[in-house]
């Protein structure tokens, strides 16, 4: 009798160790699927009277691997022939390209298997106009290309 309480008694004490974890990550993966394809955006002004433009950042959370992000994103950076490819650094899951004086860099950030998060920060040469919906379209294409639903959040 003695030998099957100890083990019932670990389990219980187990259980109840474990279950005030269990509601806390049900609820971090509920806040998390939400966040899922939707796009931020965010711009660092420039200042427009002596022609220095800003930055412009969009970022989106998907459910897949940084890799396939990051492989999509070259893809179609390679595809398009209106922009150059500055630097890739597969390692790090890190592309600048350009367009005319216009740059963005695109970054891959997994946070496990599944989800990982694309950012991509833009900015505009002298003279040049805002780089945001440049950006933001850029993650809707990978999106697309991936076959992800994003949309631009408020």
């Amino acid at each position: 009798m003695r030998q099957i309480f100890r083990p019932l008694v670990a389990a219980t004490v187990l259980a109840g160790l474990l279950l005030p974890f269990a509601p806390a990550q049900a609820q971090w993966v509920f806040v998390a699927r939400k966040a899922l394809g939707r796009i931020h955006q965010m711009t660092e002004g420039g200042n427009q009277q002596n022609g220095r433009a800003g930055y412009d950042f969009a970022t989106v959370l998907l459910d897949a691997h940084a890799d396939k992000i990051f492989s999509t994103a070259l893809e179609l950076a390679r595809k398009n022939p209106s922009v150059r490819i500055l630097m890739q650094d597969p390692g790090q899951r890190r592309i600048q390209i350009a367009e005319g004086d216009r740059t963005a860099t695109l970054n891959v950030v997994p946070f496990n298997d599944d989800v990982s998060q694309l950012m991509i920060a833009g900015h505009a040469g002298p003279g040049e106009g805002s780089t945001s919906s440049l950006v933001v379209q850029a993650v809707l294409r990978v999106c697309k290309e991936m076959g992800k639903h994003c949309e631009v959040s408020n």
